[in-house]
C-alpha cells in the first residue's frame, strides 16, 4: 500500500517494506499543492492542484503499485466520545450510528460512520470512539485519487494512521498513555493513546499558518519571511531548567524575540495538552503519562520539543528522533530521517493494518 497524505500545502507519499517484525521505508515522494498567498484553500482550483501533486509524487519514485490509503482529518471528519452497552450486541453499528446522530442534533447531511472500542477500565468513561465524515468527501477523496492515477483503496483518518506509526518508534508499556501532536497547516492536533488504541482525538491550538501570522505581525513582515524566520531560528530556550545542547549553534537574535510573540500561544498549547493527558489520566487512574511525539511540518521548530517537555514535565520528541532507539522497528534510508517527521502520517497510511 502507498501512503498518501495530502495537506494543506502538499502531498506527501510513502511505501514501506516488510523484513521480519520490522519496517524499512523504501519509497517516498512528495509534491506542493498550495503557497502562503493563496486565501482560498478550496474549489476547482484546489482539487486541480491536488491532483497534479498526486501524478508528480506517483512519478517521483519507484512505488509498487497504484494502491493507495489516504486520510481525512477534523475538520472535514468528526470524532465522538460514546458511552455504549457493556454487554456485546450485533446491532452495535446500529446503536452507534443513533448515538451519533444524536449528538449531531438537527444536520441531516449523508455522512459515513465507524467506529472503535476503547480499552476496559474500572471508573466511569467513555467506551468507544465513533468518527463520522461526510460522505460526499469521501466520495471526492476516492474520485480525485482516481483522476490522479491511483486507486483508493482506503480512507482512513490520520489519528488511526498516526497511532499505528507511533507504535513502530517505541513498544508502549501496558501502563503507559503516550502521544501524538500533529502540528500541521491548519491545526495543532493531539491524540492520545493506551496501548495501541487512540482513546483522545482532540484539537488543541492554532496551526502552523496562524502562527507565521503572528510572527508577521509581530516582526512587520511579509508572512513568507516570517515562515522563514519561524524554521530557521525556532525559540529560544529560557525556560527554567532547560539548558541550551552544547552540540548545537548557539541561539540567534531572533529566537527570543520569536518565543515572545508565540509565548502565550505555546503557553496555551502545553496547557490543553497537559488538560487532555489528566483526563486520560482519570479515565485510566492506573496508568501514566508517557512520551509525546511532535508529528508535521510544524515540529521542525527549533527548540520546541524542549519547550514542551519543560512545560509538561514529560518526554517531547520528534519522531525522527526515535530512529535507531532499541524499540524502534522503523528504519529509513540514510539522509531521509528528516523527512520522516513531515511524511509521519504517510508513513502510517502505509502500514498493513
Amino acid at each position: 500500500m502507498i501512503g498518501l497524505d495530502v495537506g494543506e500545502c502538499g502531498v506527501r507519499a510513502a511505501q514501506l517494506v516488510r523484513l521480519g517484525d520490522s519496517y524499512r521505508l523504501c519509497h517516498v515522494a512528495t509534491a506542493g499543492i498550495a503557497t502562503y498567498e493563496s486565501e482560498s484553500n478550496s474549489g476547482p482550483g484546489r482539487e486541480q492542484s491536488i491532483r497534479q501533486a498526486i501524478k508528480s509524487c506517483l512519478c517521483q519514485a519507484a512505488f509498487q503499485g497504484r494502491s493507495v490509503r489516504t486520510a481525512l482529518s477534523p475538520p472535514d471528519i468528526e470524532f465522538h466520545s460514546l458511552e455504549l452497552p457493556n454487554t456485546v450486541s450485533e446491532d452495535l453499528d446500529q446503536i452507534v450510528c443513533m448515538e451519533v446522530k444524536r449528538l449531531r442534533g438537527q444536520r441531516q447531511e449523508r455522512i459515513e460512520t465507524r467506529h472503535w472500542v476503547l480499552p476496559n477500565t474500572q471508573v466511569p468513561a467513555p467506551t468507544a470512539i465513533a468518527v463520522t465524515a461526510p460522505f460526499e468527501d469521501v466520495v471526492q477523496t476516492v474520485a480525485v485519487c482516481g483522476e490522479s492515477g491511483a486507486n483508493c483503496a482506503d480512507v482512513d483518518t490520520a489519528s488511526t494512521a498516526l497511532a499505528r506509526f507511533g507504535c513502530l518508534l517505541g513498544a508502549w508499556r501496558f501502563e503507559q498513555v503516550w502521544g501524538l501532536l500533529d502540528l500541521g497547516f491548519r491545526q495543532a492536533r493531539l491524540t492520545l493513546c493506551v496501548e495501541d488504541v487512540p482513546v483522545l482525538v482532540r484539537t488543541v491550538g492554532p496551526g502552523g499558518a496562524e502562527l507565521t501570522k503572528r510572527i508577521a505581525g509581530g516582526l512587520g513582515t511579509s508572512v513568507k519571511t516570517a515562515e522563514t524566520h519561524k524554521r530557521e531560528h525556532g525559540i529560544a530556550l529560557t525556560a527554567r531548567g532547560v539548558r541550551q545542547d552544547e552540540r548545537r549553534p548557539p541561539p540567534s537574535e531572533l529566537a527570543p524575540i520569536l518565543l515572545g510573540i508565540l509565548r502565550s500561544d505555546l503557553n496555551d498549547l502545553a496547557s490543553e495538552i497537559k488538560r487532555s493527558y489528566e483526563y486520560v489520566l482519570g479515565c485510566y487512574p492506573a496508568k501514566r503519562a508517557a512520551d509525546l511525539i511532535l508529528v508535521g511540518g510544524g515540529a521542525a521548530m527549533g527548540n520546541l520539543p524542549e519547550y514542551l517537555a519543560d512545560s509538561l514535565g514529560i518526554t517531547v520528541r520528534r519522531a525522527s528522533d526515535f530512529l535507531g532507539g532499541g524499540s524502534c522497528t522503523l528504519s529509513v534510508p540514510g539522509g531521509q530521517e528528516g523527512f520522516l517527521d513531515r511524511a509521519s502520517l504517510a508513513v502510517g497510511l502505509a502500514l498493513e493494518d
